[in-house]
């Protein structure tokens, strides 16, 4: 009987290319040797592999004694790569760390333009959630929970910017930012109470509160928690999820300044 065909052998190469790649951006520039003690790879793969790398450009061969080094093409591998994903990763076990022990859907947003983009979700980590799927959606800025979360606490300029942008849209969903009193005790109230609600919505079950994950003055995202209306009142979630909720976000601030200081 023929052997199954596997990947295994396909996927060793590229998973040393990339140690080696690793290796070579850890040191600057490397000779074989250092390459070899660092990789634990034979020479002669460590060889091939090069030969490979620099054919395809991403290294090239300074010198007998200096050896190996990469080039500025290694940049187009994180060309698509934001700080705002380390965020995302960062989040990732808190969020679902509240999902298992209080059960909601918890999901985290960034800012992007003049919405909030949903970046990642426990939605189908929880047994209760009634949300569709909202990953990767743009929500509004002042009738989602997590837009008025992130216009309360980011910076003052930011924030005024942010409003005139929305101010100068044509889009309903945005009209209530050219009514400035309301929208000044609209965000006094969400800092006052610490943690911002949606604009209920017809036909859905859920509500949800949210707070902003502070990085000293600036706002790099924000949570929220979704929960069914009809199991609670706003009170009785606050006094249950709120102050999780705030020490998750202070976690995830911790975890990204970490990622973000050793990318």
């Amino acid at each position: 009987m023929p052997k199954p065909a596997g990947n295994a052998e396909g996927v060793q190469p590229v998973l040393r290319s990339f140690a080696l790649l690793e290796a070579l951006n850890g040191a600057g520039r490397a000779t074989l040797a250092r390459l070899h003690e660092a990789t634990g790879l034979p020479k002669p793969t460590l060889v091939r592999l090069l030969d490979t790398l620099i054919e395809a450009g991403y290294v090239r061969r300074v010198s007998r004694v200096a050896g190996y080094e990469l080039t500025e093409r290694v940049l187009r591998l994180s060309s698509g790569f934001r700080h705002t994903d380390l965020v995302v990763e960062a989040a990732r076990p808190f969020l679902s760390a509240l999902t298992a022990e209080y059960k909601w859907p918890v999901a985290l947003a960034t800012f992007d333009r003049d919405a909030m983009l949903v970046r990642i979700s426990t939605r189908h980590e929880s047994p209760f959630s009634t949300d569709p799927d909202w990953l990767n959606k743009r929500l509004a800025m002042l009738l989602s929970a997590l837009g008025r979360a992130y216009l309360a606490y980011c910076p003052d300029e930011e924030r005024e910017l942010i409003l005139a942008v929305l101010r100068s849209s044509k889009a309903a969903m945005n009209a209530t930012a050219r009514d400035g009193k309301y929208v000044s005790a609209l965000l006094a109230g969400i800092r006052h109470q610490g943690y911002a609600t949606p604009v209920p919505m017809r036909g859905d079950p859920a509500m949800g509160i949210a707070v902003p994950v502070i990085e000293g003055e600036k706002v790099a995202a924000c949570i929220t928690m979704r929960y069914l209306g009809s199991t609670m009142n706003e009170a009785q979630a606050v006094r249950r999820y709120l102050l999780p909720m705030q020490r998750a976000a202070q976690g995830i601030a911790a975890a990204h300044q970490r990622l973000v200081s050793a990318a």
